[in-house]
């Protein structure tokens, strides 16, 4: 059987040994996502002939346990095969979650029996970099005319990238945005904490906008290949534009320092209808579905 334990911060260098080697754009394998979500998720790992095997939870009933799919020097028909053998040998049925589609295909052919479920909420927000940097163009001219609104509001502002010496004041700001009801809310807002004060251990690109020398919006991503995946976007209601302003100060950023990047990843709306509205109107390109897998008996 495969041994699997729990990702936390120490296992960002094999995670970070994989990452590249993942055949999609889906967020999902980003070891900064994997960490962030490891608690709420309950991400596991285990490697095994140079292939990465992760245990989480179904996306579709947090109470049941799945894989994603496998990446690594196995091909999928070979990993799947150790999957299938770990889940008769612990007497379970295999069930794969998180699988883009770009790789769905595969996995069905491996799984004769099967069902297949989209994963409704669950699609990443693929977007073309130089559009989100500069809101150019019909689509996106409410959000360009926004930021015009702050630029004229807030001459005075200031973005920069984030640097140790940020982290307490930006970890004042998250604290200040306190959580609702909802618990995936909770637990994004204390692991986005947790992220930033792990900056250290694991740095990742990060912008803040200041208003008056205090922090009123906060962005982090992960640069793979050509992708920018944005985990963490948060900005202060009370600044009309201020969002606007900060997603396309950062992408400017870090496409002016890594040419490389022509494409954002914004993830996931979680089916929550406000964020994805707010999602839709930065109008993407194209929308990465997910899919999960059950093997029928």
């Amino acid at each position: 059987m495969l041994t699997f334990k729990p990702i936390t911060i120490d296992a960002i260098e094999t995670l970070k040994s994989f990452a590249a080697r993942a055949l999609t754009h889906s967020c999902d394998y980003t070891p900064g996502n994997l960490v962030m979500w490891s608690e709420y998720m309950h991400y596991e790992y285990a490697v095994e002939n140079d292939t990465l095997f992760i245990r989480s939870l179904s996306e579709l009933d947090l109470a049941t346990p799945a894989f994603m799919p496998p990446i690594g020097s196995l091909p999928l028909k070979e990993s799947i095969a150790l999957l299938q053998e770990h889940c008769t040998q612990s007497g379970t049925s295999l069930r794969i979650t998180a699988a883009p589609e770009d790789v769905a295909t595969e996995i069905a052919a491996q799984l004769p029996t099967h069902s297949m479920k989209e994963l409704d909420g669950w699609a990443d927000y693929i977007h073309r970099a130089e559009d989100i940097a500069t809101l150019q163009g019909k689509a996106l001219n409410k959000r360009r005319n926004r930021k015009k609104k702050f630029l004229a509001d807030y001459p005075g502002y200031e973005y920069k990238r984030c640097t140790m010496e940020d982290i307490p004041a930006v970890v004042e700001f998250l604290l200040g945005k306190g959580c609702d009801e909802a618990i995936m809310r909770c637990y994004e807002v204390h692991q986005s904490i947790a992220t930033v004060r792990n900056l250290p251990i694991y740095p990742q690109p990060a912008g803040l906008i200041k208003v008056d020398d205090k922090v009123v919006a906060f962005t982090l991503g992960e640069v793979w290949g050509d992708m920018l995946y944005i985990h963490i976007e948060k900005a202060d209601r009370e600044y009309a534009g201020l969002g606007e302003t900060l997603t396309s100060e950062f992408a400017a950023d870090i496409i002016g320092e890594m040419p490389q990047v022509t494409l954002i990843n914004r993830e996931e709306d979680l089916g929550n209808e406000g964020l994805r509205q707010a999602k839709r109107a930065y109008n993407p390109i194209t929308m990465l579905n997910r899919y999960e897998f059950t093997q029928e008996k």
